[in-house]
């Protein structure tokens, strides 16, 4: 059985981040003051991006390569360049095809905003919602009915164990993990601004590589070869409090 508790904690996550998304947009806009649009680009620019454009790429690499989890050096590579080219140039060719307008410092922290904010939102339905519905099959004794004719028995002996084993810390890890991260995206789009703003295309590929650099250690917990979540929250944390002091002194580039 699921505890009351580790339920409860499945829907934290969920809340937290559109708390999250709303006090971003509420805290910059008293203030440094916030523009609409470039939330709105920046909202819809990471589900076409990172959810649409950048998973066909996995879909197509991972079909081809069953056995990345034995190579989390080059799973590593290979994750942390994609996500690094695809987010920040896709941030480039937004700025630069739909938000000439807005090529200040509040237009990089509105679409700091609205890529970071979500960003949490999708990552925690998409995390969430199945953990919830698993966890109440498997409460009500319906898991093995319901899905047996549709999975591995393997792969559903799996999903059993892992909602089960995973406690409450797990699931509040996640509104830690979500809170820095969104600062890391804002500063990724200030980086990425200033490029744009000084004609100094190296800003974009500074961005790629930082962003692959920070990605790279997360391949090792994907596969199984880190079993500390702590570790990677603790990685997460210092990469977001590194990005608060970036996006403070940030606003020099557009002085």
């Amino acid at each position: 059985m699921v505890s009351t508790a580790t339920l409860i904690s499945m829907f934290v996550p969920l809340v937290f981040s559109f708390v999250l998304f709303a006090g971003l947009i509420l805290f910059y806009k008293k203030k440094t003051g916030i523009y609409v649009k470039p939330i709105i680009i920046g909202s819809i620019g990471f589900i076409v991006i990172t959810q649409i454009l950048e998973k066909i790429l996995h879909v197509a690499v991972l079909t081809n390569f069953p056995n990345y989890a034995e190579h989390p050096w080059l799973f590593g590579v290979y994750g942390g360049m994609a996500a690094g080219l695809f987010e920040e140039l896709g941030r480039f060719l937004l700025f630069t095809w739909l938000l000439k307008k807005y090529h200040d410092y509040k237009g990089g922290l509105s679409f700091g905003i609205g890529w970071g904010g979500i960003e949490a939102i999708v990552l925690m339905l998409t995390m969430m919602v199945p953990n919830i519905i698993f966890a109440f099959m498997i409460n009500a004794g319906t898991l093995e009915a319901s899905l047996g004719s549709q999975m591995p028995k393997e792969q559903l002996v799996t999903i059993k164990e892992t909602v089960l084993n995973n406690g409450v810390s797990y699931y509040l890890l996640g509104c830690v993990e979500r809170f820095f991260a969104a600062f890391m995206q804002i500063a990724f789009s200030l980086l990425v601004l200033a490029g744009v703003v000084k004609k100094k295309f190296s800003y974009v590929i500074l961005a790629i590589l930082i962003h692959a650099v920070i990605d790279f250690p997360l391949a090792f917990y994907q596969t199984g070869h880190i079993k500390s979540l702590w570790m990677i929250e603790v990685h997460i944390t210092i990469i977001g409090i590194l990005s608060l002091f970036f996006i403070k002194r940030a606003r020099k580039f557009f002085e």
